[in-house]
């Protein structure tokens, strides 16, 4: 019984991945376009490191690689929410 409670539970779990991916994935590019429509006059080599993520996030995303467009859209946001990078 304790077995099949398991793997009902690791089931649900493993369905449940995906969408919470896309969420995600969605939502950091959504901040993403947002802090760059608001915030025009990045230093160039950040800005370049950015739009560069925010690329691959989008291909990724095209892709169905809902993990890697949440990786490349994080570091973005990281980038942007460095203290003492922005000009």
């Amino acid at each position: 019984m304790k077995l099949a409670a398991l793997i009902v539970t690791a089931a649900l779990a493993a369905s449940a991945t995906p969408a919470f991916a896309d969420d995600l994935c969605a939502i950091n590019l959504q901040k993403l376009n947002d802090i760059l429509t608001t915030e025009p006059t990045l230093a160039e080599p950040m800005k370049m490191q950015v739009e560069e993520h925010k690329k691959e996030a989008e291909k990724a995303q095209s892709a169905g690689d809902l993990e890697a467009c949440g990786t490349h859209a994080e570091k973005a946001l990281q980038l942007l929410d460095a203290p003492g990078d922005q000009d």
